[in-house]
């Protein structure tokens, strides 16, 4: 069933890579006359000059180009005087209500500001309000200027200091404003910035600010006036910058929308690039597809079968490698009309590197590369681009240490892509301005594609169930929360596990298996232990509380560490199969100690000899090989540790012992391990604790080492 399953991914996974490269592919010749309405987009399939469209662009170009202006002095001069003549009759009305005043005393309140003269008059309220009515007539048949009545009688109620700041403060604004070059919205601009900075200004009224604003728009126009001789200059200019860079119709440039009703124009180019032969399904085009399809797609399955036979028998495996891609293929699809070279390959080099390995990245990236040939065009320069730039993103991702080298990866692939752009440009005698726009479309198409390999990894493992070795070397640091707490809460358990993880990566290499899941999987699969870290051997010093404990209730507290662990895991987002290993490391073992324990409590009580299965961890067995190395080792390290050996051949005989104990309680039934990869498992063991054991040679007291 399984099997079935698989077989139908790659079926749709054939299908889709056909259907997406005869549509990327689709012939480019079209049964179109004068006055039809295109049903489709066309692309030109070369380049080509568009006289019509150059000519368009040119008139569009100098229709656009703005009016210039220039600053009028006679017209700021006139604003500037009619300005100080608006002052003027303002200063004389107020001289008319109040008379002359050196020195006013004004009563200032939040409603209004009453002035009262010292020694002038104080004038009524009738008067005050014919003044305004008479200042504001007098002001809009003068200057043509209107202002509102409050603000006038605003000005007119104010105390002589505050008049005199005001009036400064707008003649100095006036002046400053005229003596720049200023349309209306220009001057709408500054006259806020006045505004702004005026009611900042602690020497002024800020209650005046507006105030203000509003005089300035009455008073002040725009005083620039248009340049004719300037902007035909530049109208000119822009027509011929044009002219004198014709429109080229790129090769995937589109030329005819779908819709779009066929001119003579358009017909005539349709002519010169020979795309007006009658259309339909190219048969022999599809066929060609699928024939190289079919062979990309045996030489990876001969790939998959001499290399990674364990691969294609996982379904997972074979949907994440699909991502993986599909992804850029279909992106592809779309831009390769006008970015023929800019391909993210890139994106399935990171990826696949980062959890297939270097190897199957190379081989698919050349693949994958082959396979996007029909789709832009069989460009001969994408075939050197693409390789190259490929095997650089995934060299670098093996090579990957740090998280914070990510940006190595990024920036390599890039100038790989640059350099070789640029090299290939010039060997074919491209122009600089063709070289440069080619070297930006690899090069950010480099960047935007490492960087969604590197984004999309959180959620492949999520989807796919499987971690990166990126994210590996990040859980493999002891500077992570989860190691540090163990190598300081738990020191003894924090020595066990370096010690199982060693004896899990030597295992793991020997058979095949991933040594990096292995080693970052024995890191942390005691660290249930976190939670009662002297309530295990290898933590106490002394006395161990399970001296004075029935042995019910040792396997209880034993029994919880990898729940405990589980938990622990994932509040730190600790990947999948590093979870796994967690919670299966012990399977249902027996736990021997204490069980041996209950069986002499047993005799001695003259009670009913214990259950075995009572002193089973309820833990699932090993569901992986890894799972499983990691089980065996931590269940050897304890074990030679406790017997103290110290010699290969006592060694060997305590291993095999304990994998044949698992064996019979039937632990690695689920492992997918075979009888030879436990042997392979055996010696590796073997290896370690021969390294391990092995003493320096003892030199005579007078014949020490210089080193």
């Amino acid at each position: 069933m399984r099997n079935i399953g698989r077989y139908a991914i790659l079926v749709l996974l054939f299908a889709i890579v056909c259907t997406v490269l005869y549509i990327g592919s689709r012939p480019l010749t079209y049964s179109l006359n004068v006055g039809d309405t295109s049903p489709y987009d066309i692309v030109a399939p070369r380049t080509a000059v568009d006289t019509v469209q150059t000519e368009q662009r040119a008139l569009d170009a100098y229709a656009q180009v703005a009016t210039t202006w220039m600053r009028s002095e006679p017209y700021s001069n006139n604003i500037l005087a009619r300005m100080r003549n608006v002052l003027q009759a303002a200063d004389e009305k107020r001289t008319e209500l109040y008379g002359q005043m050196s020195a006013a005393v004004t009563s200032e309140t939040a409603a209004e500001t009453t002035v009262t003269e010292a020694p002038g008059r104080v004038p009524s309220e009738a008067e005050i309000q014919l003044g305004v009515s008479s200042l504001i007539s007098s002001i809009d048949q003068n200057h043509q200027l209107t202002f509102a009545a409050e603000d006038i009688r605003l000005l007119l109620d104010m105390a002589p200091s505050r008049y005199d700041s005001f009036r400064q403060v707008v003649e100095s604004n006036s002046q400053s404003l005229m003596n720049r070059s200023l349309d209306q919205v220009a001057l709408e601009s500054a006259i806020r910035e006045v505004e702004e900075q005026t009611a900042g200004q602690q020497a002024f009224y800020t209650e005046d600010a507006a105030l203000l604003g509003r005089v300035l728009r009455v008073l002040l126009r725009p005083n620039v006036v248009s340049n004719r001789e300037a902007t035909e200059n530049a109208r000119q200019a822009a027509y011929d910058r044009v002219i004198n860079n014709p429109v080229l119709i790129n090769r995937g440039t589109r030329i005819v929308s779908q819709g779009e009703v066929i001119t003579e124009e358009t017909m005539q180019l349709l002519d010169t690039l020979d795309l007006t032969n009658v259309a339909g399904f190219d048969w022999k085009g599809a066929a060609g597809i699928v024939l190289l399809i079919l062979v990309l797609f045996a030489l990876s399955f001969f790939y998959f079968r001499i290399y990674q036979s364990d691969f294609v028998q996982s379904t997972r495996n074979l949907v994440a490698l699909g991502v993986a891609v599909l992804v850029p293929l279909a992106v592809t699809m779309f831009i390769a009309k006008t970015m023929p070279l800019a391909a993210p390959v890139y994106f399935a080099a990171v990826v696949i590197c980062a959890y297939f390995g270097f190897r199957t990245a190379f081989f698919m990236t050349v693949m994958l590369t082959l396979a996007m040939l029909p789709i832009i065009g069989f460009e001969p320069a994408f075939a050197l681009i693409g390789t190259g730039g490929a095997s650089m993103a995934a060299l670098y991702t093996k090579g990957i240490g740090k998280h914070d080298n990510y940006a190595k990866i990024i920036l390599m692939t890039a100038l790989a892509t640059l350099a070789m752009t640029a090299g290939y440009g010039l060997m074919t005698k491209s122009t600089w301005m063709q070289i440069a726009n080619t070297s930006i479309q690899t090069g950010l198409s480099a960047i935007v594609s490492v960087i969604a390999a590197i984004g999309i990894m959180p959620l492949f493992e999520l989807i796919f169930n499987t971690v990166s070795p990126l994210r590996l070397i990040e859980l493999s640091q002891p500077g992570h929360a989860l190691l540090k707490r163990l190598f300081v809460e738990a020191p003894g358990t924090s020595q066990h596990s370096m010690m199982v993880a060693n004896l899990a990566d030597a295992a793991a290499e020997a058979i095949g298996a991933n040594a990096m899941i292995a080693r970052v999987g024995a890191y942390y699969h005691d660290i249930g232990k976190l939670e009662n870290p002297l309530l295990f051997v290898e933590n106490q010093a002394g006395t161990n509380p399970h001296d004075t404990m029935t042995p019910e209730a040792s396997i209880e507290i034993i029994r919880k560490h990898a729940e405990d662990g589980l938990k622990l895991a994932r509040r730190h987002r600790l990947p999948q199969p590093v979870l796994q290993i967690i919670q299966e490391h012990h399977g249902s073992s027996v736990m021997q100690y204490f069980y041996a324990k209950a069986q002499t409590l047993a005799e001695q009580n003259n009670t009913k000899p214990p259950n075995p299965d009572d002193y089973r961890y309820a833990t699932p067995v090993p569901s992986s090989r890894e799972a499983a190395i990691v089980m065996l080792a931590d269940a050897t390290e304890a074990a030679l540790k406790a017997q103290q050996i110290d010699d290969v051949a006592a060694a060997e005989t305590i291993i095999r012992s304990v994998i044949r104990l698992k064996l019979e309680q039937d632990q690695l039934v689920n492992s997918q391990l075979s009888f030879r990869d436990v042997e392979l498992i055996t010696q590796s063991f073997l290896q370690v604790y021969a390294g391990h054991y092995h003493e320096r040679v003892q030199y005579p007291a007078d014949e020490r080492p210089s080193a």
